[in-house]
């Protein structure tokens, strides 16, 4: 009798191990989008792990301190016209927010110089500090200082 039982146990275990999964698929836990991807998995006999989205520890570890934009040294920067689409492009070794108030100065100075045609004529044949106050002057628009951003840091 206990050879008819253990035959029937390896048939069981034979077919039971044909069933085995094809993989396992990690996915984070949505409410009601991770259970229909995970029933649809089933259904071609891939498991399904889920994993919050958001941990306790993302939440309260942060290994560095965010730095500031404006006190970010060595870096590529872009500062956008308001006016039309033209951007410029910088570099610079000292702080973000000391080259952008030094541009930003030179544009004020250039802007507010009046000028009548002769002298205006002649101005734009003299560069100004910057492209920037140079922008500023001969097309007398206006920059997007809120708009300025990092590129790259060094």
């Amino acid at each position: 009798m206990e050879d008819k039982h253990q035959g029937k146990t390896k048939k069981n275990k034979i077919a039971t191990s044909e069933h085995k999964s094809k993989g396992l698929v990690v996915i984070p836990y949505v409410a009601g989008v991770s259970e229909r991807i995970s029933r649809t998995l089933k259904k071609h006999d891939i498991a399904t792990a889920m994993r919050p989205h958001t941990t306790i520890r993302k939440m309260v570890v942060h290994p560095k301190d965010k730095q500031e934009p404006v006190k970010t040294p060595n870096c590529v920067y872009e500062v956008p016209c308001g006016s039309c689409e033209l951007t410029y492009v910088g570099e610079t070794k000292r702080t973000f927010g000391t080259r952008l108030d030094e541009h930003r100065r030179e544009a004020e100075k250039a802007s507010q110089q009046k000028y009548t045609r002769s002298k205006r004529k002649e101005s734009e044949s003299h560069f100004k500090n910057s492209a920037i106050s140079d922008h500023v002057a001969r097309a007398n628009h206006i920059i997007n200082w809120g708009e300025s951003k990092i590129l790259e840091r060094e």
